[in-house]
């Protein structure tokens, strides 16, 4: 039987570079021919499947989906799409960024800072406009808005919220861990003001207590942790609250260890949903 987890190198014409896409298909797919499966698309594709080189610690995606459909295999069977994130300078805060800032600046050193590029839109039409058709004609995909979902975390959790929310006619379903607002929460809440929703979109916001990301910063955890309770709130007026589920771990750290766990939660959630 052939393999159920394979890796493709994909063109980025937007960005005129390439990119490992890594491909988890559901345990019935090469036995039930006639059936199309949903699809979540992800980001940090090489730290959903094997240990992250930062952390020690696997989403472990494949693992739990199997898990899952065992389970019950009409509910929890779906196409993961899980796009690599760049290990080149800081392209993958460019990627993942919808706007042009500043990130660690500081009032008391506003000359230390890292420039972000805001590639976030080219990155956003890669993947709706040049990867998800290459899916959908490969595979046996539920192409249309109900069964198209996108999630990533941190950064990864920022560019699926901006691209679920504008892009409401192809993904009806975002999945925002631990979301990275610190440099781009303003930005974020006006880009939701002017939000045109053609369709309905459903929102799963997850954050823990305990978010650093530098230990010379300890001020980062009560950061992660206000801008996401903060943005729950605005999505709730915008979307209506029956559409937006946050769920807060007040001792889950800013890592794989956690989001592994609560990505179970959120593919149990999303299948109820749909």
């Amino acid at each position: 039987m052939p393999e159920r987890l394979m890796t493709i190198r994909a063109h980025m014409p937007q960005l005129n570079r390439d990119r490992n896409v890594r491909i988890y298909l559901p345990p019935d797919y090469f036995v039930n021919l006639s059936r199309r499966y949903p699809v979540l698309y992800m980001h940090d594709g090489q730290n959903l499947f094997e240990p992250s080189k930062l952390s020690g610690f696997s989403w472990e995606v494949n693992q739990t989906l199997d898990r899952l459909f065992e389970l019950d295999p009409q509910r929890y069977a779906f196409i993961v799409v899980g796009i690599d994130s760049s290990t080149v300078g800081t392209r993958r805060l460019d990627e993942y960024c919808p706007w042009q800032c500043r990130i660690y600046e500081t009032p008391e050193n506003p000359w230390n800072y890292t420039l972000v590029d805001g590639e976030g839109d080219k990155y956003s039409e890669f993947i709706v406009e040049t990867l998800k058709p290459v899916i959908d004609s490969e595979f046996r995909t539920l192409p249309d808005t109900e069964h198209t979902m996108i999630a990533g975390s941190s950064l990864g959790g920022l560019i699926s919220l901006y691209m679920g929310l504008k892009y409401n006619n192809v993904f009806s379903t975002v999945g925002a861990f631990s979301t990275a607002l610190l440099f781009t929460y303003d930005r974020m809440v006006e880009f939701i003001s002017r939000l045109d929703l053609q369709s309905k979109v459903k929102v799963w916001l997850y954050v823990g207590g305990n978010e650093i990301t530098d230990p010379q910063r300890p001020e980062e955890a009560l950061a992660f942790l206000s801008t996401n309770t903060k943005l729950c709130e605005v999505l709730q007026k915008k979307l209506g609250r029956e559409n937006v589920t946050f769920v807060v771990d007040k001792d889950a750290t800013h890592s794989e260890e956690y989001w592994r766990i609560y990505f179970e939660k959120f593919i149990k959630w999303a299948a109820r949903s749909s």
